[in-house]
């Protein structure tokens, strides 16, 4: 006898098969790329000082680690979202917080970069 599959199991694949929730992941992850790149140009320039108190010391002593240790962050992230069992419409909405609110930190990395704030 052959035991029967759940028919609600979703895979990683299945989930990355809905166009928007693949959009809003690779916006998360060029925003979080993009924070790791603005941060490194604001702190090459003596200018400016990393805000964050967790990583600031970290990033003046080993700036590399300290992407690297950001973009682990994100792929734990990312997998968490792939890997809970969440409902089309509420997997949208996290993917989609997250992503306005990843976005945010290059933005005001930007601006002051260019001295706009």
């Amino acid at each position: 006898m052959v035991p029967r599959v759940h028919e609600r199991v979703v895979y990683m694949r299945d989930v990355l098969a809905w166009r928007d929730v693949r959009i809003m992941l690779t916006l998360f992850c060029a925003a979080q790329l993009m924070d790791g790149v603005t941060t490194y140009v604001a702190l090459t320039s003596h200018h400016f000082q990393e805000a964050n108190p967790l990583f600031g010391s970290v990033l003046d002593s080993h700036p590399l680690a300290a992407f690297a240790v950001k973009l682990t962050v994100a792929a734990v992230v990312v997998l968490a979202i792939l890997a809970v069992r969440l409902r089309w419409r509420m997997r949208l909405a996290v993917t989609t917080l997250l992503t306005i609110a990843s976005v945010a930190a290059p933005l005001v990395n930007v601006m002051r970069l260019s001295g706009i704030s």
